[in-house]
């Protein structure tokens, strides 16, 4: 009996000192972390609250009351690798408070030197001070700590370029966007990137890529990408023999189905513009945009009996007015089968006056045309 009490007395001793032993370290929580329970340190509230009104003060600029925030987050929760990296960070960013900079970042390193923000928050920060070849090593070690975090990546090629390293700049981007394709981020990179380097063929596909990927980017890209607005898509559809892509490339740029049958005229894609125009005029007769693509389309393959067919008009049918570009199609038409004095007679005074240079790259060259074919000759001046 006296032994089993004194072995109940050394088992009680034994856990009160584990007791002892265990609160003497820091207390744990559970936390679940996308629907995972993880089991971390605990963190005290006024830690918590110091660093969520750090953050909002930082957000809004307000680097000052971020720092003093950010060092009470500190003071209540030292071991918060987090901490020490943004309180970091916001010194770096405030000329003032600079120097604390490097010291905070040590701290965070002392914590967890594997935490890839630490290493790209050192980067930026170098590469605000014009440190570029160190933010470059500290960019290239984010990387390396995590090569899934595209904002590490971006910010590497963005060194890469700054330090006159374009082509593994290019590399990394291309990498970034193979392994990642709907990374909005990286793709926008890789098309102002190209942009940068006047180089077309990239800055298209990214352009295009963006465009499907990011649909608020489509207007953008269309302005600074030629080839990727609205009607030079459809002319190069169109040229391509594609009409079923070039009417749902029509429908995209808001373009009026007899339009597509002018453009196909004014390409000289007789078959096209035919057939485009016929489908267009069996709906609506009164179409004169369709009835002058059609006789354009006459006219390229020599169909004489098609032309006349084009030219008679309804006569009981109210009928639309032509399109700008149809009407300078059909002035050149007269021109050449009828004469310049029926063609000047049907253009009227307005298309022989100079205009502002037209953003459509087709209208533009149907116009050149057409006044060089109104403009006096050398005989008659």
């Amino acid at each position: 009996m006296i032994r089993r009490r004194r072995s109940a007395a050394i088992l009680a001793a034994a856990i009160t000192l584990l007791g002892l032993v265990a609160g003497c370290g820091d207390p744990t929580v559970i936390r679940v972390i996308d629907g995972v329970p993880t089991q971390g340190r605990f963190i005290s509230y006024e830690a918590y609250a110091y660093y969520a009104r750090g953050t909002e003060a930082e957000a809004h600029g307000d680097l000052p009351l971020a720092i003093t925030l950010y060092r009470g987050a500190a003071e209540n929760d030292a071991k918060s690798v987090e901490i020490w990296t943004r309180l970091g960070a916001a010194s770096c960013a405030s000329p003032d408070a600079r120097a604390f900079a490097g010291e905070a970042f040590t701290r965070a390193e002392e914590l967890d030197p594997t935490y890839e923000p630490l290493a790209r928050a050192r980067a930026r920060c170098a590469a605000d001070t014009g440190h570029l070849a160190e933010a470059l090593k500290h960019a290239a070690h984010a990387v390396a700590l995590d090569p899934g975090q595209d904002d590490a990546v971006l910010l590497y090629a963005s060194l890469l370029e700054r330090t006159g390293r374009v082509a593994d700049a290019e590399r990394t981007l291309d990498a970034l966007v193979i392994e990642r394709p709907t990374s909005v981020q990286g793709w926008l990179a890789r098309y102002e990137l190209a942009l940068r380097l006047h180089d077309a063929v990239t800055a298209e596909r990214a352009a295009r890529a963006l465009r499907q990927r990011a649909p608020r980017l489509a207007m953008r890209v269309a302005a600074e990408v030629p080839a990727l607005a609205p009607l030079a898509e459809v002319d190069a559809a169109l040229r391509a023999g594609d009409l079923d892509a070039a009417r749902k490339a029509a429908r995209r740029a808001h373009l009026p189905a007899p339009e597509l049958a002018v453009r196909a005229a004014a390409l000289g894609l007789p078959r096209l513009a035919r057939d485009q125009a016929e489908l267009v005029l069996g709906a609506d007769p009164s179409s004169n945009s369709a009835r002058i693509a059609l006789a354009v389309a006459a006219d390229l393959s020599g169909d004489t009996a098609l032309l006349a067919t084009a030219l008679d008009a309804p006569k009981d049918t109210p009928t639309v007015a032509p399109s700008p570009l149809a009407r300078l199609l059909f002035t050149d038409l007269l021109g050449r089968r009828a004469g310049r004095d029926a063609a000047r007679a049907f253009a009227g005074a307005d298309l022989v006056s100079p205009d502002a240079p037209s953003p459509d790259p087709l209208l533009e060259a149907a116009r050149k045309r057409v006044r060089a074919l109104l403009a006096p000759s050398s005989k008659g001046a």
